[in-house]
This record gives structure tokens, C-alpha cells and sequence, in this order.
């Protein structure tokens, strides 16, 4: 049976590793693998960069994870572009992947913070976001909520920034409420208090396969309790930098300052 690849659960590729994402790929010749699933918070390789390009759309199928969260460019998202930017690449993904339905809008995650003595989150973003994947015909929305690590913790000292409380029940509410006004569907990623989803979805990317070949339905091993995906082969590594730079991040992020120059040089390693 042919190979689900994820690029990456791990890190940025597509953003921080054009070259050697289309490196790794070529490792799997088009017609061992059913499906490519790709995550970015920058998808701007994914319309300038003509070897990535090139190397992807030798595959059958790409599914595409494009997170936005309404913080881009600010300082939890230094290095990700602002929502405005990447809401107008949803036309060029959508033609890149072939469909709508192969995409989806991650509003993952959601924070809640008080910075300084401001009580912040991104929750009031979500309707302008749903708005503009309703328009381009996209119906999945992703979502988890923001988990505290001592690492984040560290992160986030010197900006003096603290989780601040809230009613999670409710704020799951507005989202639901929000996506069922639009006739969009709610994926959650982990979230305990909410139905068991897939962010790799075989099924999914069986009935959307363009030549309706098979793939595995198993599910995947070392997951999380709450994840439901099925089996895949992720290509990704969390010991290399993510240019991003969000200060929330659970895997490794290059240092606010430092993240633009990182991208650059990861780049061309």
C-alpha cells in the first residue's frame, strides 16, 4: 500500500526548509506515495519557490494544514505573516492542491495570556478567518487551545507574559457556534471535551484520492491519547530550528531576534 507523508508535525518545512523538503522527497519516488499532508504557518514557498513546487506536484495528491491564527507578525508570531497575507495565498494553495477540500484552516492555537497587565487572546479573530475560508469554498477548521510548558514558561519571562484564566467550555462554544453558522466543520486536536478527530485522515484522503487508490486506515502509533490519526510517515525533525519564531511553540523555534536570519540560512544548508 502507498505511503501517507507528513511534512512536518515537527517543524516548518515548507517555511524554514524549501530545499531540503524537496530533498527528502525526492527519497520516495511519486509512485510509492498516496498522499503528501503539508503543515505551514508560511505557506509563501509554496507559491515562490519553484523547486519545491516543481517536486511536489509530481505527487497524486497534496493536503494542505495552513494555520492562521490572527497573531501573525506580532510578538507571539514575530516571523509569520499577517493574517491579511495569508488569507489572499488561500486561492493559490486551493489551485495548488487541486481543492478546496484539500485544504485546511488551522486556527490552532488558541491562546489566552495576559501580557504585561492586558488580558489577551486571538479568540475574536476566528470569524474574519471563517469568513474568508467559507468564500474560497474550504469547510475545515482546526483548533486546539495553547498547552503551557515549562519551556514556554521560559520563553515567555522575559516578556513578561502568564497564562490568564477563562472559561474554556465557552470559549468551545463560540467556535462551534461560529462554524456551524458557516456550515464549516470543527476538527479539534487533542482537546479533551471535544470528539476524537483526525488531522491525518485517511479516509479523508482516500475518498479524495484522484485516481481512488487506497490507503492505510490503521491508526497511527506513538500519538498522543486523544489524537486520531491514522498512520503516516512524518519526515520532519524537532531538533532543527523553526523560523517562525512563536514564542508559544512546543518544539524548538529560533529566538525572536534571530528567527528571519535562521529561515535564511536553513534554507540554503
Amino acid at each position: 500500500m502507498k505511503a501517507v507523508l507528513s511534512a512536518s508535525r515537527r517543524t516548518d518545512l515548507v517555511a524554514s526548509y524549501p530545499d531540503e523538503l524537496a530533498r527528502l522527497l525526492g527519497e520516495y519516488p511519486p509512485e510509492r506515495v498516496h498522499s503528501i499532508v503539508l503543515w505551514t504557518k508560511n505557506a509563501r514557498n509554496l507559491r515562490e519557490h519553484p523547486l519545491l513546487r516543481e517536486t511536489l506536484l509530481r505527487y497524486d495528491q497534496l493536503f494542505i494544514h495552513f494555520s492562521i491564527t490572527g497573531m501573525g507578525g506580532s510578538l507571539l508570531e514575530p516571523n509569520i505573516p499577517s493574517t491579511e497575507e495569508s488569507l489572499s495565498l488561500l486561492p493559490e494553495l486551493i489551485e495548488l492542491a487541486g481543492s478546496p477540500e484539500r485544504l485546511s484552516v488551522r486556527f490552532d492555537p488558541v491562546v489566552n495570556l495576559r501580557i504585561g497587565r492586558t488580558d489577551y487572546t486571538n479568540l475574536h479573530e476566528f470569524p474574519a478567518i471563517a469568513d474568508a475560508a467559507v468564500r474560497q469554498g474550504i469547510r475545515r477548521i482546526t483548533t486546539s487551545w495553547m498547552t503551557y510548558y515549562r519551556k514556554v514558561a521560559r520563553r515567555f519571562a522575559p516578556f513578561q507574559i502568564e497564562p490568564a484564566e477563562f472559561d474554556w467550555q465557552k470559549q468551545a462554544d463560540f467556535l462551534l457556534d461560529e462554524c456551524a453558522r458557516r456550515g464549516l466543520e470543527l476538527h479539534a486536536c487533542c482537546v479533551e471535551g471535544l470528539p476524537m478527530s483526525r488531522c491525518i485522515d485517511g479516509p479523508l484522503l482516500q475518498a479524495l484520492h484522484p485516481k481512488g487508490e487506497q490507503c492505510s486506515q490503521a491508526r497511527a502509533r506513538d500519538q498522543r491519547p486523544g489524537c486520531g490519526c491514522t498512520a503516516s510517515k512524518d519526515i520532519g525533525w524537532y531538533s532543527h530550528v523553526c523560523g517562525g519564531g512563536c514564542l508559544y511553540c512546543y518544539a524548538t523555534p529560533a529566538a525572536a531576534g534571530s528567527a528571519k536570519r535562521a529561515s535564511r540560512e536553513s534554507a540554503h544548508a
